[in-house]
């Protein structure tokens, strides 16, 4: 397995990826977004595509959406992350994260298509990265 870091001048600062590659297939491992709430958690992630869904999140996941939403705020209280593919530091994913004291990391281009439901991912809301675990 050889390991390479990519760089890409033309792309803003918070989307440069560390890949792994295997042969013939690249798999990012570490993707880089905004840091929109401090702290360090690990865990299984569940990706809601439709706000519609929220109601399968269980206790303690990791939750990864596209769109912050005010929805969200009845399940701050029992998530153990949050990942949006789009938003900012001031979004109201970001707002209620700080609020609830739980690490979340947003405007992170396309994370819906580079992990799958139930994959364990460590988030590091201070420094704006999330890693997959397995």
């Amino acid at each position: 397995m050889q390991t390479l870091t990519v760089s890409y001048k033309s792309v803003p600062q918070y989307i440069p990826w560390e890949v792994v590659t295997t042969k013939r297939n690249v798999v990012p491992r570490k993707l880089r977004g905004l840091a929109a709430s401090p702290g360090i958690v690990e865990g299984p992630c569940t990706i809601i595509r439709k706000l519609e869904d929220l109601h399968t999140v269980q206790d303690g996941t990791i939750l990864i959406c596209e769109i912050p939403s005010p929805a969200l705020a009845p399940y701050m209280r029992s998530l153990r992350g949050l990942v949006a593919e789009q938003g900012g530091a001031q979004c109201i994913a970001s707002g209620y994260a700080r609020e609830h004291e739980i690490p979340a990391v947003v405007g992170l281009k396309g994370v819906m298509g580079t992990i799958q439901n139930g994959n364990v991912i460590r988030i590091d809301g201070s420094r704006g990265t999330v890693e997959i675990i397995g």
